[in-house]
């Protein structure tokens, strides 16, 4: 997740950034959380658990996908602005959030997306080379190839009526190590079985076919002038598309008879919420500067990559360690995951906050760029 350029950077990227981030813990919540209220009666009705489960579920996601696509474009008009041929030293930015994501997947958790994201980067970085009529025509594909092998796949693992899938998909190999063999034990099964992470059940081959035509769509998205004045008659499409077609459709997908559908949902409907979602946030700060929660939310989106990893981190420690105990078990399962999610939450908003005024960028953020301009460097040599 690295950034643009301090020169290309708009303050309402951060905070998408932001927003996106958090979203995604508000959906990975209820994997760590899997233990909470395990022994409890539950104290709200059902429907608060599964319209709060699926109100997060893929939206972030996409939203996160399509900041990717953004992202993507102002690295490439940089690129040209600075004289420097494109895709030039990117696919070393792709190598090294691929490393990150492997890193991430196994030894913290399996719903990993970097590793998808650092694939469909390199991809795009040079799909990014064809004409916009190209791109039109290759985003119209890898949607109607993404929905085709949504469909099969999905129908594979439909789960019996009334039996929801988990979010993200367990059976998609998503789990949080648990204390049966151990910590490490769950490591080693994780590099003997590395195979399994990129099979056409998997989550990162969903999440690549889906990325292709989000990546090319957010960066025209960003060409057409979604951040600027003159972009509103394209937001007011997006919000109508997005929060007043799809969300409907997406509500009853994710929980219609117990949320069996919910993997159309996550990968069909919710990238179009998305859509929603970015346009409605640009179209409000249009006019008016970011008030003190979204400049809370821009510093988690500047340091993105760490406060992803560092959610990821604490949710597993917790679940391997807090909410083994028998007291965690015995609480209310909603009222619990409200609880974690706000308190990892707040983490990530004061780590953000208390690291940057000292730094300008997160502690991944440095090591990353470090390891690029190594590489560049000993490549630039070699030539």
């Amino acid at each position: 997740m690295p950034n643009a350029s301090s020169d290309d950077r708009i303050e309402t990227l951060d905070v998408l950034r932001g927003i996106a981030i958090v979203g995604t813990l508000a959906s990975n919540i209820w994997i760590f959380t899997i233990n909470v209220g395990s022994a409890a009666t539950p104290l709200l009705p059902d429907w608060i658990g599964e319209v709060s489960q699926w109100l997060p579920n893929g939206k972030f996601l996409g939203l996160l996908t399509i900041m990717f696509g953004i992202g993507l474009e102002i690295q490439r008009q940089s690129a040209l602005r600075g004289g420097r041929t494109w895709p030039g030293t990117y696919p070393v930015r792709a190598g090294l959030l691929f490393l990150d994501g492997l890193i991430n997947y196994v030894f913290v958790v399996q719903f990993d997306v970097l590793r998808a994201y650092a694939v469909t980067g390199l991809l795009v970085a040079f799909l990014l080379l064809t004409s916009d009529r190209v791109q039109w025509w290759l985003i119209s594909v890898f949607f109607a190839l993404h929905l085709t092998v949504l469909v099969l796949t999905s129908s594979l693992t439909v789960p019996p009526r009334g039996e929801a899938l988990s979010l993200p998909e367990l059976s998609r190999a998503a789990r949080v190590p648990t204390e049966d063999g151990g910590y490490w034990s769950l490591v080693n099964s994780n590099l003997r079985n590395i195979g399994n992470a990129f099979t056409i059940y998997s989550e990162f081959s969903t999440i690549l076919l889906m990325g292709i035509p989000l990546f090319l769509l957010g960066g025209k998205l960003y060409r057409a002038g979604i951040f600027r004045t003159e972009g509103v008659q394209l937001r007011r499409w997006l919000i109508v598309i997005g929060l007043v077609v799809a969300l409907p459709v997406d509500f009853v997908l994710g929980t219609y008879d117990g949320g069996t559908l919910s993997s159309y949902s996550r990968y069909g409907t919710a990238p179009l919420v998305a859509l929603g979602i970015l346009a409605a946030v640009a179209q409000f700060y249009q006019h008016r500067a970011p008030g003190r929660f979204a400049h809370a939310l821009g510093r988690v989106g500047t340091m993105a990559l760490s406060c992803y990893l560092l959610q990821n981190v604490l949710g597993v420690v917790l679940e391997r360690t807090i909410f083994q105990s028998n007291v965690v078990r015995t609480v209310d399962p909603v009222l619990g995951t409200y609880a974690v999610f706000a308190a990892i939450s707040g983490i990530l908003l004061a780590f953000a906050a208390l690291w940057l005024r000292w730094r300008r960028r997160g502690p991944i953020e440095h090591l990353w760029v470090a390891s690029f301009k190594l590489l560049v460097r000993e490549r630039r040599a070699d030539s």
